[in-house]
């Protein structure tokens, strides 16, 4: 609007230079200056307008009526500032001296901050994850409901507090009422660091996000501290992550990537130690009863590089096909939780038991222990490879998805189906490996034990949904 008319800044002070200034503080909540005007000098305060109220002329009457106005207009989502000023007194010498105080009341500035496009949907979808989103802020209580509301975060029971509403209430008041807070208002840069800490010792995971030199302390404090790629270098130096495009999508992006991330590592935990468990299982279980390995150390090696290795790779680029990133989640500090002991103790333990008794009684039934041997490295190599596609989801049965939607699992397998094939039927490999080749009734005991570790799996994921 002043664009339009004319007036810009840097013309304003050309010819109206100021000669003193108070910056804006979070704990005034307002800026001060002393600058010329018509001659002489003008002393001018600009911030929340409730506060500067207190330093007016103005009759009570004439107040309360200006407050009202700035509710209105602060709940339908504007930002309201205000500006006073005066002469300054006749012994004044500096702003950081003045008593402030007999100003006259020049108006209101009001403005508009819409919401970005997008921010909305994110809201929501993160919120479905289990993540609540808090407004903490120094605007004015009815702005930041406003948002709020905008935003979809207050259904009816959120609740709004200010710093005035903090500082009267008990810190047991405070934690009881937490959990059911949206918005915190007028606050101070301690208090931002209070609430930080209040929601840590509830047990939550804290992310705060600030652009502020003030903000810097609340970013410390917090679990992971997000500072705006606009805000100032103290501000990136106390944060742990910096949002480059100030986008809130890119949080909430951030997160679902972050919980993807963790969820492949999981997965991969299982995979590799049911496998590792398989290991030991058979090649102890033999040296206690007294009986051949049934696998060889080269073996096992190939198992480990040639089998595992794929899948195991594939699986960092597992987009998650039960969307365990949009949905809530059991805060745990400890990967290795009781779901995986569970998963880890009905594939490891089960499968390898299984294939140690098949072993031994195929012996003792006379079969020639060449072929034995094969066919319990073949059925390992094998099935290691096929149960990667039900360990896609730890939690969703494999019934319920496409198990072939990752192309570098189905590529990963494929490959390590191959040379194994290789191992059991090249004769150069199979004097290196100390394999025979099968026939094809042993090839179909080989993939019959795929699918029971597949179906093992799938009772494991079924039985621990039902014991949790």
């Amino acid at each position: 609007g002043a664009a339009k008319r004319g007036i810009f800044l840097h013309q304003v002070f050309k010819t109206n230079p100021v000669f003193d200034r108070l910056d804006f503080s979070s704990d005034k909540k307002f800026a001060a200056s002393v600058h010329a005007h018509d001659g002489d000098r003008r002393m001018m305060l600009l911030g929340a307008p409730e506060i500067l109220l207190k330093f007016t002329n103005l009759p009570e009457a004439d107040k309360v009526e200006v407050l009202e106005e700035i509710d209105e207009r602060a709940f339908s989502g504007e930002r309201v500032l205000g500006v006073i000023s005066k002469k300054p007194c006749p012994d004044y010498r500096s702003l950081k001296e003045c008593e402030f105080e007999d100003f006259n009341f020049d108006g209101l500035i009001t403005f508009r901050d819409p919401l970005r496009k997008g921010v909305f949907e994110s809201m929501q979808e993160i919120s479905k994850a289990g993540v609540k989103t808090i407004i903490v802020t120094g605007d004015h209580k009815g702005t930041a409901e406003a948002v709020a509301r905008e935003l979809g975060i207050i259904d009816g029971k959120g609740a709004v507090l200010t710093g005035d509403d903090l500082s009267h209430l008990s810190k047991d008041e405070l934690y009881s009422r937490a959990d059911n807070v949206t918005v915190y208002a007028r606050i101070t840069p301690e208090q931002k660091v209070m609430i930080a800490s209040m929601y840590k010792e509830k047990g939550h995971i804290v992310a705060m996000t600030g652009d502020g030199i003030n903000d810097a302390p609340a970013l410390d404090e917090a679990n992971i501290g997000i500072a705006l790629g606009s805000g100032t270098d103290v501000t990136k130096s106390a944060a742990d992550l910096v949002v480059l495009d100030n986008n809130y999508e890119t949080i909430v992006a951030a997160i679902v990537e972050g919980r993807r991330i963790i969820d492949n590592i999981r997965k991969v935990i299982v995979y590799l130690l049911s496998d590792s468990l398989d290991e030991l299982l058979l090649v102890g279980g033999s040296i206690f009863i007294g009986v051949a390995l049934p696998i060889t150390a080269i073996q096992i090696l190939f198992v480990n590089f040639f089998s595992d290795s794929f899948p195991a790779i594939a699986f960092a680029f597992e987009k998650g096909v039960d969307g365990s990133g949009k949905r809530p989640r059991k805060i745990t500090s400890n990967l290795f939780d009781s779901q995986i002991k569970f998963l880890l103790l009905a594939i490891g333990a089960t499968t390898s038991a299984l294939l140690f008794i098949i072993y031994f009684f195929l012996l003792q039934w006379g079969f020639q222990p060449e072929v034995v041997r094969t066919f319990i490295f073949a059925s390992f190599a094998t099935y290691t490879l096929l149960v990667s596609f039900s360990l896609r989801s730890l939690d969703k049965s494999i019934f319920r998805y496409n198990p072939f939607s990752n192309r570098y699992l189905v590529s990963g397998v494929v490959i390590g189906i191959g040379l194994t094939s290789l191992a059991v039927y090249l004769p150069f490999l199979q004097g290196i490996m100390g394999t025979v080749s099968l026939p094809f009734i042993w090839v179909m005991g080989v993939g019959f034990f795929g699918v029971f570790n597949i179906l093992a799996v799938e009772f494991g994921k079924w039985a621990y949904k039902k014991l949790s």
